[in-house]
């Protein structure tokens, strides 16, 4: 899904149902971030990495994929290191299957997952396996991807509509692992809760997982999947500036 349409920055998160809880008691944090850096906070961002990491990401082709990638993992790397009491260059990354990144280890004591969208940058972390997904709603959506998304057929596609299907569907497949190895249309979402979970069928591998699409601006959607129907309070959601944290000590 091509990204576009920046959204307007420093919406506050907002959801049906319950409030989230605070960073205090929620296993779960969620945070995102709007904007990319200009090539001092690129070189800023550089110093919360490996070197081999950064080699990794030099060898994107497109210079936006690359900033993208760089504020990703090194949002995420903050984040897992004040968790571990590590240094964010010192966090221990490995590659799981079909690419996803994780915490090394047999049995790592923290999970996360992060995605991105034009200058939107969302990362998740928590004590089980997860995923997310941001998009920026399209301007137009055609009945043929419209069908493959949804499964369904509809004469005239609402973007954002569609929007809250891809990024559920999508957070559900990041968090088993599949990534683009299934269609997101394959799965199948069961009919929300009362406070917006619903249940992720349709493939083998994706049975037990929970998604809830988390209402941000009305220019983007965002999904978090985890494991099990967790409770009202397990997660929280933070929006912030790349200025707010860029030149945080991690």
């Amino acid at each position: 899904m091509t990204a576009r349409n920046a959204a307007a920055g420093g919406a506050p998160w907002t959801q049906s149902g319950p409030a989230p809880a605070t960073d205090s008691d929620a296993p779960y944090q969620l945070t995102l971030s709007q904007g990319l850096p200009d090539e001092a906070g690129a070189i800023r961002l550089r110093q919360d990495l490996p070197e081999a990491e950064w080699h990794w990401i030099t060898r994107l082709r497109r210079p936006e994929d690359r900033l993208r990638s760089l504020t990703g993992r090194a949002l995420a790397r903050r984040l897992l290191g004040l968790r571990l009491g590590l240094a964010p260059g010192a966090v221990p990354l490995t590659t799981g299957p079909h690419g996803k990144p994780m915490l090394a280890g047999p049995d790592p004591a923290w999970h996360f997952n992060i995605a991105h969208s034009g200058d939107l940058i969302l990362v998740g972390i928590g004590p089980q396996p997860l995923g997310v997904d941001v998009e920026h709603c399209p301007d137009r959506v055609s009945a043929d991807l419209w069908r493959m998304v949804t499964g369904t057929s509809d004469a005239t596609p609402d973007p954002r509509v569609f929007c809250a299907h891809w990024v559920r569907r999508e957070a559900v497949l990041k968090t088993c692992g599949l990534g683009l190895t299934v269609e997101p249309g394959a799965l199948r979402l069961a009919t929300p809760d009362a406070t917006g979970w619903a249940q992720a069928l349709g493939h083998p591998a994706v049975e037990g997982l929970w998604v809830q699409r988390l209402r941000t601006a009305p220019g983007h959607c965002a999904a978090l999947c985890l494991s099990g129907l967790p409770p009202h309070n397990a997660r929280t959601l933070k929006t912030l500036a790349l200025a707010d944290w860029i030149e945080a000590q991690g």
